[in-house]
């Protein structure tokens, strides 16, 4: 898997590397200046292969998130046959089980061998307990109503209100992970592109802005259960888990 990720990076700079001057790794220093939080450390990047190098070493890339790559590829180079490369990439990776966690680099170099065995479970499947539990938070309710009207109304209420409690809790936690779960929540590059190019550096605002796109256009039973797969497709397990969490507490029937 490793050597995959290790393919794609050499064929990255082979095609991206052109097109990176002084300029432009100066907007990406600073890009990134927060999460790198090293001046010594951006002072030392001369060229885009170092720069790649430093967000590994900082786990900003991964051969699970290649996240960094999709934004200097879309921000700077624009070129269809990069972008072939990334998707396909992506397309294998999501029919892969990933690794269990492991650190890419040890002594400051990639290990191309890995003692982690490969995972049992793929995590683009959610597990049937998980999906059940979840699955039961939309059953209806089968009580009589004598209002037909305002039940619905009240469930709409509900649904809105959990809604904006999700997306409040996980809009700040996101972070650079908003377009992977963004395209796996089925939301157009285009749409995604726009809310980049309307919030260029404030990955909250994305965040935030992507999840009521998705919100204002889903289904009013799967919505929640569509945002846990993506968010397990998206190797956020952590907010996956917060999900679950948040719609058990609220018992949305």
């Amino acid at each position: 898997m490793l050597e995959k990720y290790s393919l794609l990076r050499q064929d990255f700079l082979r095609i991206a590397e052109p097109f990176i001057n002084d300029n432009v790794l100066d907007e990406l220093k600073l890009n990134y200046a927060h999460e790198i939080d090293s001046k010594r450390k951006l002072s030392q990047i001369k060229d885009l292969k170092m720069f790649i190098r430093l967000l590994e070493k900082r786990d900003l890339i991964s051969y699970s998130n290649i996240e960094p790559l999709w934004y200097i590829s879309k921000k700077y180079i624009c070129l269809p046959d990069l972008e072939s490369k990334l998707f396909d990439y992506e397309n294998w990776l999501s029919a892969t089980p990933l690794l269990p966690s492991c650190y890419m680099y040890q002594r400051n170099e990639i290990s191309e061998s890995t003692s982690c065995e490969p995972a049992d479970i793929s995590m683009n499947n959610l597990s049937q307990t998980s999906i059940g539990s979840s699955a039961n938070v939309f059953k209806s309710s089968t009580t009589p109503s004598h209002n037909p009207e305002q039940e619905d109304q009240n469930n709409l209420d509900k649904k809105k209100s959990l809604q904006e409690t999700v997306l409040l809790q996980i809009k700040d936690r996101l972070g650079r992970s908003w377009r992977d779960v963004a395209r796996h929540l089925g939301i157009r590059e285009c749409k995604i592109d726009a809310v980049q190019s309307k919030y260029p550096y404030d990955l909250k605002e994305q965040s935030y802005e992507i999840l009521k796109i998705y919100m204002s256009q889903s289904d009013t039973e799967q919505w929640a259960i569509n945002l846990i797969r993506a968010l397990e497709k998206g190797r956020r397990r952590d907010l996956k888990e917060l999900v679950e969490e948040l719609i058990l507490k609220k018992e949305y029937l």
